[in-house]
């Protein structure tokens, strides 16, 4: 099992959970579930903080009544969401205690009879420090160990149970002088998604690939063409001419590579296909390489649902009408669940979100309504010089959250964008998101409505 929360989240587990009296505490949270082959996720969605005075806390142990939880119980029997129950342990590096057992048991035993569903649930510690150790409860009240626990906000922070023990290959070496064992070891552990395969996305696959991320999901419904050739690394004439798949041949192509890197494929629209969906949602990270207005704004809800931070990166070039080029822009975004989406950042429109999702779900109807929206650029010019320089600032972005580097803190690089034009770079922060819909969505999981015909 695999159990996601946001640092706000965090933050507030810790402040109730370590009040500073060194007692323990305990409080609950309703989850989003994601149940995809041999694996579960369980998403928090809301949090219940156990007032002090309904409960006997003491320095080992914690009582209180499953009166006091009902709500929560039928919440997640109605829509189907997973309980996690947490509380502390004041002293550090201990593990679930005898009383734990007994009251782990004692409760999950009423939370199954309650929900009627064979899904599993969760108890988790909170040591002082705000690190976390957990167990999931099957059905037959068993306890089996966490597989990982993360924290998604302006920092990626991962608590494993326990690092598998890899021998490096040799190649892997410089990166761990560079970043640490420990972030070396953390991106061996790494799902990560790219959607969108071409211009941008295939020099981000090279570098996560030799970086020695240990899985890779590539979503993309496109074949190579010939004119692909002079930015998609790894292709070959002989790709395009047998119309092969963009993501076959990048598969391919690292597999030769022989870092034994997992590579899953799908050759699909993402907002298409269930299954491109569920390897989406299972993934620790998220590149976001597209053209495409719709498939950056379901990447965002993604997201949301599923509390996996984004790296949505943009590159625009404008020739001047004469032969040259009149401006180079790229943008990288850093998203997590809770910060301003993209179009609250204004990356795009909702008319031009609802003018591309009917041009996809209705051309001709897109047609009779064209005079009601904004043009949509596409097929801008793009070369591989231009698209690497994006890539490598995405890919760092995504290894400064995970190990931070820079001197600022990291909320101050929401927003990088470099005008190549100018050879100036900007960097700004953004607010929390104000979107009542899309807070109410956060870690929902499997619960999220249809994306596949996205309404606006």
């Amino acid at each position: 099992m695999h159990i996601k929360l946001t640092s706000k989240m965090h933050q507030e587990l810790k402040s109730h959970l370590h009040p500073g009296d060194g007692l323990e505490a305990l409080a609950f949270a309703v989850c989003g579930r994601l149940n995809f082959g041999k694996d579960n996720w369980l998403f928090v969605h809301e949090l219940f903080l156990m007032p002090y005075d309904k409960c006997d806390r003491k320095v080992d142990s914690i009582r209180w009544k499953t009166e006091y939880v009902e709500d929560i119980l039928e919440k997640a029997r109605t829509k189907g969401f997973g309980i996690i129950k947490l509380h502390s342990h004041p002293r550090f590096a201990t593990d679930f205690s005898d009383l734990d057992d007994i009251s782990d048991t004692t409760f999950f035993e009423s939370v199954y009879g309650w929900t009627d569903t064979p899904l599993p649930h969760a108890s988790v510690i909170m040591f002082p420090d705000g690190s976390l150790k957990g167990r999931l409860i099957a059905e037959d009240l068993s306890f089996q160990p966490i597989k990982k626990i993360s924290i998604i906000g302006e920092n990626i922070e991962v608590f494993e149970k326990h690092t598998k023990c890899i021998q490096l290959s040799r190649a892997f070496k410089r990166n761990e002088q560079t970043f640490g064992k420990k972030t070396t070891d953390l991106l061996s552990n790494l799902k990560v998604a790219v959607i969108g395969c071409s211009g941008t996305g295939s020099p981000v696959i090279e570098q996560l690939v030799r970086l020695g991320v240990g899985e890779l999901v590539l979503i993309d419904s496109d074949i190579v063409e010939e004119k692909n050739l002079n930015r998609i690394i790894g292709t070959t004439l002989q790709d395009a001419k047998n119309g092969r798949y963009k993501v076959d041949v990048l598969k391919e192509y690292i597999e030769n590579i022989g870092l034994n890197t997992k590579v899953t494929v799908c050759p699909v629209l993402l907002q298409e296909s269930r299954e491109a969906m569920d390897e989406l949602a299972s993934c620790d990270v998220i590149f976001g390489c597209l053209d495409s207005i719709e498939g950056r704004y379901v990447l965002n809800l993604m997201s949301t649902y599923y509390l996996i931070p984004l790296v949505d990166i943009g590159v625009k070039l404008v020739a001047d009408g004469e032969g040259g080029i009149d401006s180079i822009n790229g943008n990288i975004h850093y998203v997590y669940p809770g910060s301003q989406t993209l179009i609250e950042r204004k990356v795009f429109t909702i008319d031009q979100l609802s003018a591309e999702s009917l041009e996809r779900i209705s051309p001709e109807e897109h047609q009779n309504r064209q005079v009601y929206f904004d043009n949509i650029e596409v097929d801008s010019p793009a070369v591989i010089s231009v698209n690497m320089i994006y890539a490598s600032l995405g890919v760092n972005e995504m290894l400064n959250r995970l190990h931070p580097f820079r001197y600022g803190n990291n909320s101050k690089y929401s927003h990088t964008c470099f005008n190549l034009t100018d050879w100036d770079i900007n960097i700004s922060s953004t607010e929390l998101s104000t979107s009542m819909l899309d807070n109410k969505y956060i870690g929902v999981g499997n619960l999220e409505p249809d994306l596949k015909n996205i309404s606006i």
